[in-house]
């Protein structure tokens, strides 16, 4: 008959305290530092981007990406603890 507590199951990871919250403040350091690069307002964004499109060098696609992008990493709130 096997021993009892060969037989049970291994329990889930035990992680130091605090683990989580320093891998989600390294995830979200270039966002937050992306942010402070990023002009407040949008009209450089869509001027240099409108730009581009206009002198052919990105196509619409490309124009579109980097719109939403802009708009997603200036909407971005870090989680607060």
């Amino acid at each position: 008959m096997p021993d009892a507590a060969l037989a049970r199951p291994a329990g889930p990871p035990v992680q130091p305290p605090g683990a989580i919250d320093r891998v989600a403040a390294a995830l979200s350091a270039p966002v937050t530092l992306t942010q402070r690069v990023l002009p407040a307002s949008p009209v450089p964004v869509v001027l240099g981007t409108g730009a581009l499109l206009v002198a052919g060098l990105v196509e619409w696609p490309a124009a579109a990406a980097v719109g939403l992008g802009y708009l997603a990493l200036r909407s971005w709130r870090a989680p607060r603890p």
